[in-house]
């Protein structure tokens, strides 16, 4: 996963580094909207998602008329609630995310503008909450620093009369990797009632938790 960071990253300061190969068709612009977010894995059971939010900033490349590349920085609200009745209680996360985005803009006519993406992600951990009745527990120290996921989704826009673009787009995003570090099973845990033996095992065990969510996104790209 060093290689994969450090591979994402280096693409990235390429793109940016490479702009004006692209200068004719670049697009900078800014989105936000709503992320119902949720958990997967193997040691996922009893939650549901969370209307949370997530937006930021973008910018597209177009390397012909059809096909483009999108990185972008976007702030985004993850983790999931609790689907248990009588029992409130959340998982709050948030991120720095940076998506590469591999973009097809679709051949149409007139001012309808759909298009089609897909790439990786890779998300900065910024907060780590554990929330129950009304109780709040800073976990961060349980939680992985970075994320890793695979973004797929589509746009649809209006293009406005002054060359910027209108657009609404929604997308999936599933984690590759687990969020959760060795001692994550400890959370909410009544420790005194645990063996030594219960209580080291728990200790060293790394569940299996991953960051999913669909997100619904408004935004305006500048056209330069």
């Amino acid at each position: 996963m060093k290689k994969f960071t450090f591979g994402l990253m280096l693409a990235a300061v390429a793109l940016f580094a490479a702009s004006p190969l692209f200068a004719e068709g670049m697009m900078f612009g800014v989105k936000g909207g709503v992320n119902m977010a949720n958990l997967s894995g193997d040691d996922v059971s009893n939650t549901k998602s969370r209307t949370v939010f997530m937006g930021g900033a973008f910018m597209s490349y177009n390397i012909s008329e059809i096909f483009a590349i999108q990185p972008e920085l976007l702030y985004a609200m993850k983790g999931a609630a609790a689907d248990i009745p009588d029992f409130d209680a959340s998982l709050n996360l948030s991120y720095i995310e940076i998506p590469i985005l591999f973009k097809v803009n679709l051949p149409t006519e007139g001012k309808i503008k759909p298009s089609l993406y897909a790439g990786p992600s890779i998300g900065f951990l910024m907060s780590a909450e554990a929330d129950s009745a009304g109780t709040t527990m800073d976990i961060k120290d349980y939680a992985k620093s970075t994320d890793y996921g695979i973004i797929a989704g589509g746009s649809l826009g209006y293009q406005m009369g002054n060359g910027g673009l209108l657009f609404l787009e929604a997308r999936y995003e599933i984690g590759l990797t687990s969020i959760a570090e060795k001692g994550f099973s400890l959370i909410g845990e009544d420790v005194e009632d645990l063996t030594e033996e219960e209580l080291a095992a728990l200790a060293e065990v790394e569940p299996d938790i991953k960051n999913s969510g669909f997100s619904i996104m408004v935004g305006y790209g500048f056209a330069f």
